[in-house]
């Protein structure tokens, strides 16, 4: 009899709490707390830009950084910056966390002395919590948090001609050796249970800006075929978050070189929800440092993007992404030094609240009823076990 008046009212909480908003949290049995927040852009330079962004960058309380290549090249905003020590040095005095991948101007295969992956690998070394596999700052994944991870890391360095390294062109053309590398960890991460799959690189493919497909359209489609969740690029000096993406047998086998396909959308991102398992969703965030470019309107890939933000939008600026991330759920929201911005989030199919298999998310979850019910931080609900 008590069993079923503590159900009554935990249905009746339930409901209230639902009526007013709040949204519920649940992980599968034997899940355990979980969740962080990492911000990501390239292309941050050594001008004044690098010094705004690495002030929005401080401001978000991210666990970790992704940068997505061209590290220091062009300008120096004071002395010692243009330098692979000295602009690791910077970055590690406003932010400690700091993981790295190559750009084309990282390799020497552009201008001389526009900066080595080398002598960046080696004065912005992976952190120590970090589990890195591979060859750091090139071709290599991390699963985090180590002890129990949610997401699969994937840094990958497409087209990039690696001059310090005997001039080897790292390329992801079907069959190729880095190819394959890149699908098996991608189908590791799945058959180990990890709920998410992030992949970033310098280059994009898609994208209305200063760059065609350079990297080939072989890595994207392997990437949207495989459904990662996120794609993350840089390259392009401005702001593209891509619509859900997804190929098809019929309609979409393959996303095409200057080509529009609209088949290969599964979700416009009009209301900025994209449901989890259904595709992928690009985000171009070359805004580190470097002048804005222009979103080109009339580029065949444009039709791609649900927003975007080029020297052209009114209130644009410099910064970071930032993603928060816990086993069901990511959601994004840029951190710019102007008025515009952008969010959304990749929501976790729904399980049924009263499965007897979830578990509490937040170990600092107020219990209201029985130990049944508890409040997390942020607004959350969160459902424990009996």
């Amino acid at each position: 009899m008590r069993k079923l008046f503590e159900m009554a009212i935990i249905v009746a909480v339930v409901a209230v709490l639902l009526a007013s908003g709040i949204r519920f949290v649940l992980l599968s049995n034997g899940a355990t707390e979980s969740s962080f927040v990492f911000s990501v852009a390239g292309d941050y330079g050594a001008w004044n830009g690098f010094m705004e962004s690495l002030n929005q960058l401080k401001q978000t309380r991210s666990d970790f950084a992704i940068a997505l290549g061209d590290l220091s090249y062009g300008g120096i905003a004071k002395p010692g910056l243009g330098t692979e020590e000295g602009w690791c040095k910077e970055f590690h005095d406003a932010f400690q966390n700091l993981v790295i991948v190559a750009g084309n101007h990282d390799t020497g295969d552009t201008l001389p002395g526009e900066g080595d992956i080398n002598q960046f690998a080696q004065y912005c070394p992976a952190p120590p919590q970090f589990a890195v596999n591979g060859d750091y700052g090139k071709q290599y994944y991390f699963d985090y948090p180590k002890g129990n991870p949610i997401v699969r890391f994937i840094l990958l360095s497409p087209d990039l001609v690696f001059v310090f390294d005997g001039g080897e062109h790292y390329r992801y053309n079907v069959g190729t050796p880095r190819y394959n590398w890149t699908r098996d960890t991608i189908d590791q991460a799945r058959a180990a249970g990890i709920p998410w799959v992030i992949v970033g690189m310098h280059k994009n493919c898609i994208g209305a800006g200063e760059h065609a497909c350079e990297t080939g359209p072989d890595i994207l489609n392997l990437l949207v075929g495989k459904k990662v969740d996120l794609i993350l690029n840089a390259h392009t000096h401005n702001y593209e978050r891509s619509k859900q993406l997804a190929l098809n047998a019929d309609s979409c086998a393959a996303m095409q070189l200057h080509i529009f396909n609209g088949n290969c959308i599964v979700d416009d991102g009009a209301s900025q929800v994209y449901k989890r398992g259904e595709g992928s969703v690009v985000v171009i965030a070359g805004t580190g440092g470097r002048d804005i470019d222009p979103f080109n309107l009339d580029d065949p890939y444009a039709g791609y993007f649900a927003a975007w933000k080029g020297n052209e939008t009114p209130g644009a600026g410099k910064g970071v992404v930032t993603f928060s991330v816990d086993a069901d759920r990511i959601s994004m929201v840029t951190n710019f030094n102007g008025t515009f911005s952008d969010e959304f989030s990749i929501a976790g199919s729904g399980r049924a609240l009263m499965s007897q298999s979830v578990v509490q998310i937040f170990p600092f979850a107020a219990p209201i009823v029985a130990g049944a019910v508890g409040f997390g931080t942020g607004g959350f609900l969160v459902w424990r076990r009996w």
